[in-house]
């Protein structure tokens, strides 16, 4: 696997954790289960200690489109 390979698995690792810990919120919502609230907590934390290891959305955006007008 090569480094852009692996930090891209990260990235994507990380946006999960992130959607994963705002489902767990609505459940916690729903049906008041702690266990949701704690899990919904740990896996949002995930994300704000690491997100600074994320590439910029925007930026793989626009170097696709740049590579697609290149013939």
């Amino acid at each position: 696997m090569s480094e852009k390979e692996r930090k891209n698995y990260l990235s994507l690792t990380i946006w999960f954790n992130l959607l994963i810990g705002i489902y767990n919120l609505y459940i916690f919502n729903e049906m008041s289960s702690t266990f949701h609230l704690v899990l919904g907590t740990f896996n949002i934390g995930v994300w704000v200690f690491n997100r600074h290891q994320l590439e910029p959305i925007l930026a793989k955006v626009s170097s696709a489109v740049k590579d697609k007008k290149r013939p």
